[in-house]
């Protein structure tokens, strides 16, 4: 696939606009052959250690997680990331897109995706996608 990755993004958002954010994550869109993929969400805010949100196996079905409402208004700046671990027992490869979008309760959204391919013989890789939250 041709490298045209959205994988980063940097948003200006009010506080006030950031409480109910969800991440949609979509279905991935190509050949995924025998891969198990693994979702983490996970987030930093200014002056907070870092926190897991979601952490289990990804169905490969659309999947909808809302942040927490103390997490992205407690900041001025900060980031939330989606990391999908794709491992591939068999070795046949796959090659597909994985999107996924950031949805803020003001009707602001932001999406990223990955071509990802991973060679046929390789055993795992990720896809890391992360929105940077500013004022």
């Amino acid at each position: 696939m041709a490298d045209n990755d959205k994988l980063a993004v940097t948003l200006k958002v009010a506080r006030a606009d950031r409480k109910g954010a969800k991440l949609v994550l979509e279905r991935p869109q190509g050949t995924l052959n025998t891969v198990a993929i693994r979702l983490a969400v996970s987030g930093k805010m200014l002056g907070q250690t870092r926190r897991q949100f979601h952490s289990a196996v990804f169905s490969g079905q659309q999947e909808t997680i809302t942040l927490p409402d103390d997490f992205l208004p407690t900041a001025e700046q900060g980031w939330v990331r989606a990391t999908f671990t794709v491992a591939d027992p068999t070795g046949l490869g796959a090659t597909f897109v994985q999107k996924g979008t950031l949805v803020l309760p003001n009707g602001q959204q932001e999406q990223l995706w990955d071509e990802f391919n991973l060679p046929a013989g390789a055993q795992a890789d990720y896809i890391n996608l992360a929105w940077t939250v500013i004022e």
